[in-house]
């Protein structure tokens, strides 16, 4: 449950850059003055050629096999610095989607997300809470008709691929397809809405869009048999994510307290702060176990990582959530205000609380796939 030499090795390049290229105060200029594409293109540009792209896809579509490790490593990193790229979306799901599918997608579109040209976003969600079931979206006779609420980093997307039904007497995830729509497709409108934690997604809209066979990505009316595993290894990447970023956390909250002085003396040396973090430090390590588990068993090839990607994202959104309240707590009054970064962190960790699945969502799922 460790991570190797070389993705040590990755994970502190990465770190590196990182801290020089995207300190958290990069994410309150990108705030405050937003970018049409939601994210620094040149930042992209350099994570891109560092490798970032390329992480987990194979050697046979332009990739690196670095594993799947290898990209938890990056993600804490992207987590620590809260760092605004289209990784999750376009590298993590997109390209993974499109690697799945084992089409003529994978030739044509593989190599340009490796080279960063093209960047993809996964239009699934249409309600308030992310459920693929409840699909609407609808492909009847060659137009597609329905809107997406939820599309993470919507905004500076080149493609969307976008889950309809296809099937139209079917219920649940039977009789869904996944389509490829390009972002300038005519019917295709795109609302830019930005999030409390200075990310974007957008609410995308088809309104009577043209599709022909080609844009399919994958078999027709099938498209769960594959998306289902692709999502479950997205759901382990963004435990990660949300592991590092609560990792950032417990390290900024220790440093305070070894800092700040109250009654002639240290903070840190209350005990009842101490035992606080020494809870923090248990639940922390507990959320990092499982994502690791995880994280390895998707490299090794097992068979239970559904059940590890909803035990890790449950874990992961109670470690976030319980790190940043007690974070903004320990650092008194000033938790709470905006020249602070705890709160980003905060804002973050309840964004990503909702990405792919709240905590219900994958407690209900672990139980249903344990059998109960």
């Amino acid at each position: 449950m460790v991570l190797n030499e070389e993705q040590r090795l990755l994970q502190s390049s990465i770190r590196d850059f990182l801290n020089q290229r995207a300190p958290v105060s990069a994410l309150r200029e990108l705030r405050d003055n937003p970018t049409p594409q939601g994210f620094d293109t040149s930042l992209w540009r350099e994570l891109v050629d560092l490798g970032v792209s390329s992480i987990v896809l194979s050697e046979a579509h332009g990739g690196f096999g670095f594993g799947w490790m290898g990209l938890g490593a990056v993600m804490e990193e992207i987590g620590r610095h809260l760092a605004v790229t289209p990784i999750f979306s376009s590298v993590v799901i997109g390209a993974a989607l499109i690697e799945a599918a084992d089409d003529h997608h994978s030739t044509e579109i593989l190599p340009e997300i490796v080279a960063g040209t093209r960047t993809l976003a996964f239009a699934c969600d249409e309600g308030l809470r992310f459920n693929p079931g409840a699909t609407a979206t609808l492909l009847n006779q060659g137009v597609l008709q329905g809107e997406k609420s939820f599309v993470l980093n919507g905004s500076g997307a080149t493609d969307f691929l976008v889950l309809a039904r296809t099937a139209t007497d079917t219920k649940g995830t039977d009789g869904l397809s996944l389509i490829l729509i390009p972002r300038d497709a005519t019917g295709v409108t795109v609302d830019t809405i930005h999030s409390v934690d200075g990310h974007n997604f957008a609410r995308v809209k088809f309104d009577q869009v043209a599709v022909d066979h080609r844009q399919f990505v994958g078999a027709p009316d099938h498209a769960w048999d594959f998306v289902s595993g692709v999502l479950d290894r997205a759901t382990l990447a963004l435990a990660a994510e949300m592991l590092g970023g609560a990792r950032e956390l417990l390290e900024r909250t220790l440093a305070y307290l070894n800092d700040r002085e109250q009654f002639d003396v240290k903070i840190g040396s209350f005990q009842a702060l101490q035992h606080r973090c020494a809870q923090l430090f248990c639940q922390l390590e507990l959320a990092q176990s499982v994502v690791y588990k995880g994280l390895s068993a998707i490299d090794q090839g097992q068979q239970d990582v559904a059940k590890l990607a909803s035990h890790a994202k449950v874990l992961a959104i109670d470690c976030y959530q319980k790190m940043s309240n007690e974070a903004v707590q320990m650092h008194g009054g000033m938790g709470i205000t905006d020249e602070v970064d705890i709160g980003l962190f905060l804002k973050r960790s309840r964004v990503c609380n909702q990405i792919l699945g709240d905590s219900s969502f994958h407690r209900e799922r672990f139980a249903t796939l344990c059998g109960y």
